[in-house]
């Protein structure tokens, strides 16, 4: 099972469903209180949206406005705001506002709604079990003072989070294969981990490198598939250690340079 909420630390999970009313509003006096002290991860699709909206490459970014590590158990790359853990979030205005704010990651889309979900098969296509939830209220929010009234769905609709929520889905499958199908425990090592974040996080490094440019497939699709060309590649390494699905055969394309594997996979999709 690999989990997901929106928030970081304890929380109380009073479980809502989609068309349960709740009021919130964003209070002028606790503006901005909520982006500092606090560990916001990130997915691939949040790095990548954030670096495209202040024009930078994904690994500029990563180096700017994130830390990164390598669990270690798994050796699986993961990343987070650096500062926002430190003190204010980079993105703070003097004035409590996000100067990202149209590119804000999934984390920050969604509070007082959180967010669990279960993957029952983390195939291409993943099986969800989703479980939604009203998140313990911050001792100085004022949001749920205010006037205005949300369905669980409208809040969710509004603050852009539904396609967050899917292509975040997709990387926790992708994360649940390989720790549990492939138990990369047993062979991903730290340097290989490092060979996947071009892969994840530096879509525009990949592009140059497989010459896949903007107007021949647009972001998402580009997003998606080289999720799919992390699984495939992953899939033939975790062959070599008696591994996964292909365990005790020899994988197909193992005489081919691993970039053209990886750019044959993302343009046949």
């Amino acid at each position: 099972m690999v989990s997901s909420t929106d928030v970081t630390g304890d929380v109380a999970r009073q479980e809502v469903k989609p068309e349960d009313i709740f009021r919130f509003e964003c209070s002028s006096k606790c503006m901005g209180k909520c982006c500092r002290l606090i560990t916001i991860l990130l997915d691939p699709w949040d790095v990548e949206v954030m670096a495209r909206h202040i024009r930078l490459s994904g690994a500029d970014f990563l180096q700017i406005f994130c830390n990164y590590d390598f669990g270690t158990s798994s050796h699986w790359p993961f990343v987070w705001l650096n500062h926002a853990e430190r003190g204010n979030c980079a993105f703070l205005l003097e004035d409590g506002r996000c100067s990202i704010y149209e590119a804000r990651p999934r984390n920050c889309r969604t509070y007082p709604i959180g967010r669990a979900v279960r993957i029952e098969d983390p195939g291409e296509t993943p099986q969800i079990q989703e479980r939604l939830f009203m998140v313990e209220r911050m001792e100085f929010c004022l949001g749920h003072e205010g006037n205005r009234t949300w369905t669980v769905k409208e809040w969710l609709k509004e603050s852009g989070a539904c396609k967050y929520y899917e292509l975040s889905d997709l990387y926790l499958s992708l994360v649940q294969y390989a720790t549990e199908t492939l138990n990369c425990r047993a062979w991903l090592s730290p340097n290989t981990a490092r060979m996947l974040m071009p892969l994840l996080f530096m879509p525009d490094l990949l592009r140059k490198k497989l010459a896949i440019g903007e107007e021949g497939m647009d972001h998402e699709t580009f997003y998606r598939r080289r999720l799919k060309a992390v699984r495939a590649v992953l899939t033939e390494m975790a062959a070599t250690f008696g591994c996964g699905p292909l365990a005790g055969t020899t994988p197909g394309n193992t005489e081919v340079p691993l970039t053209d594997r990886i750019r044959q996979v993302i343009l046949e999709g």
